[in-house]
């Protein structure tokens, strides 16, 4: 059976705290199992003013995914935000997550040079209008080396 997907990325708040990120998680912990959706998360700490960037990978029925990301596109928490690839797949890649996450920093980056940016506030600005290609083979080489 095929299973939908769809990668995208976005800019946290410059207001997001710690208790935030917690409460996104506990909603995905909720959410998602209930509407067959699982993947993963990664928070890319940013300098300064600049809060991060978020990517996340969400696996599951295509109605179910896109009733979430819409959901999930109307959050203030995060802004400019951008599918980065979608499409459909043999399977999942990360059947026993509900939602994992990750926090990373440029430096866990610097083995991905088309991801080396995803900290910084101009990454979004490289992303055209069609996406970027490669978003889901670079989410799950990233996690499979760090784990």
């Amino acid at each position: 059976m095929s299973t939908h997907y769809i990668v995208y990325v976005s800019q946290a708040d410059s207001a997001l705290t710690p208790k935030d990120l917690e409460n996104i998680l506990e909603s995905a912990h909720s959410y998602n199992p209930r509407h067959g959706i699982t993947g993963v998360l990664l928070f890319a700490e940013g300098e300064g003013r600049y809060r991060g960037s978020f990517m996340q990978l969400l696996e599951g029925d295509e109605a179910a995914i896109e009733a979430l990301r819409k959901r999930i596109f109307s959050d203030p928490r995060h802004h400019t935000k951008i599918v980065l690839e979608r499409g459909v797949k043999d399977k999942r890649d990360f059947p026993d997550w509900s939602m994992a996450f990750r926090t990373v920093e440029k430096s866990d980056l610097r083995h991905h040079p088309r991801f080396a940016e995803l900290c910084a506030p101009h990454f979004q600005d490289r992303c055209g209008p069609g996406g970027m290609q490669g978003a889901l083979s670079f989410l799950c080489d990233f996690w499979h080396e760090a784990a």
